[in-house]
């Protein structure tokens, strides 16, 4: 029928841009690298103000005393770096950890907050008492490269960069096949993914676990992250990508260098994945909406590029769920699916080859095996996609009001 040709056009249009977007973004991002690496902001290794790195902790444990260590063993000059670790009333011995870290190494200030308010608030505390010119926030559960903080610094050449990221790398890839799928998506996030923003300065989102802003930037948003909420909500999850959008809108630039590393655990079980990915989701889609609603800002303070970037990724997942709600209504459901699933089953040879040229430049034996393995994890992840495309994203529409960071549930730290 009419009506039948019509639904089966408008699916295929969605299909047909969700699936534009994937190839242009991985297409971009590999001839970024190749081809384009002069457009790369230039770093000066002279340039070393004094540095106040931030770290909230929540039910860390020892962890964090080997976050700190591995922080301490930067090789910036130990005299223009301090650490400051504050720790958000954790149940365990996390604090006990962060005054050992504290007695251990130089410029280290442990703190314990009166009561436990979250990540947000226990980062704002710190920056008052901190000194250095450049404020680099970390997650508490990472480790550090020792040119990470080094890395970071030499990318302020530009006036308007206001804050550099850096890149996080999966610490336990090798530990399951959940965690290898997980490795592929940081890899292919910072090294492709990112780079079209990179050229053009307007990462919009830098990624909370390595960051560097300068302090007169910071001062600038500091009362918008102080008094975030969403729909009379206090908002406790989603700084990095809130304050980077902040910065944005203020018509500062945004960069990432991933030659400035660190390293994560990520979820090994599917339930932990899960829930980890409902907190992004719920961060992404109500930054999307705020997006939105200050478009106006952004056209006017940044570019018309900048909004692009902002709405896009969240726009295009949106479409997703567009599509499968339609399909679902004139009963085309599974053919579609379907139809999606193949194609990022086709695109995964082509993206884990092009993926393995650019950052080998030759195909070795080595080489081969890691495009097989890259190969097999993206096919995986491409059957997760329809799952967390609709599921996850619906329902972190419709929780968007929840303050709360799902997988903490016994505190509001993140």
């Amino acid at each position: 029928s009419r009506s039948s040709n019509i639904s089966i056009i408008f699916i295929f249009i969605f299909a047909l841009m969700v699936a534009c977007y994937a190839v242009f973004m991985y297409s971009a991002g590999f001839i970024i690298n190749l081809y384009f690496k002069r457009f790369d902001v230039k770093r000066d290794y002279t340039y070393q103000p004094k540095v106040s790195v931030i770290l909230s902790c929540f039910n860390e444990s020892e962890v964090v005393y080997r976050t700190i260590k591995s922080m301490r063993e930067s090789n910036y000059p130990i005299e223009k770096l301090e650490i400051l670790a504050f720790d958000d009333c954790s149940k365990d011995d996390s604090f006990e950890w962060i005054q050992k870290a504290a007695y251990d190494f130089p410029n280290v200030i442990a703190r314990l907050n009166a009561k436990n308010q979250g990540k947000a608030h226990t980062v704002l505390d710190a920056v008052d008492i901190s000194t250095g010119d450049i404020i680099v926030g970390v997650d508490s559960d990472c480790i550090f490269d020792p040119n990470a903080i080094r890395e970071l610094i030499a990318c302020f050449t530009e006036e308007k960069i206001a804050a550099v990221g850096g890149r996080v790398g999966v610490s336990n890839a090798d530990e399951t096949w959940l965690t290898r799928c997980q490795a592929v998506f940081y890899a292919m996030s910072f090294l492709v993914i990112k780079s079209s923003e990179n050229v053009f300065r307007k990462i919009q989102c830098l990624s909370g676990p390595l960051v560097a802003i300068r302090r007169e930037c910071f001062d600038e948003v500091r009362d918008q992250i102080e008094k975030r909420s969403f729909l009379g909500v206090k908002v406790t999850n989603g700084e990095d990508r809130a304050l980077t959008q902040m910065l944005l809108r203020q018509g500062y630039d945004t960069y990432v260098n991933c030659d400035s590393m660190c390293w994560t655990t990520v979820p090994t079980h599917f339930s932990q994945y899960a829930k980890q990915q409902l907190r992004w989701r719920r961060s992404a889609v109500g930054q999307w909406l705020d997006a939105l609603v200050k478009l106006p800002i952004m056209l006017r303070n940044n570019s018309v590029l900048s909004a692009i970037f902002s709405l896009m990724p969240i726009t295009v997942m949106l479409s997703w769920n567009l599509l499968i709600i339609t399909s679902w209504m004139s009963g085309n459901l599974m053919e579609v699916m379907g139809k999606m699933i193949f194609l990022h089953m086709f695109l995964a040879p082509v993206i884990a080859i092009g993926f393995s040229y650019f950052t080998s430049r030759h195909m070795t034996t080595d080489a081969i095996k890691g495009t097989a393995k890259l190969t097999l994890s993206l096919m995986l992840s491409s059957l997760w996609f329809p799952f967390s495309g609709l599921f996850i994203t619906l329902f972190a529409s419709s929780t968007l009001d929840d303050g709360g960071w799902v997988t903490r549930a016994n505190g509001a730290q993140s």
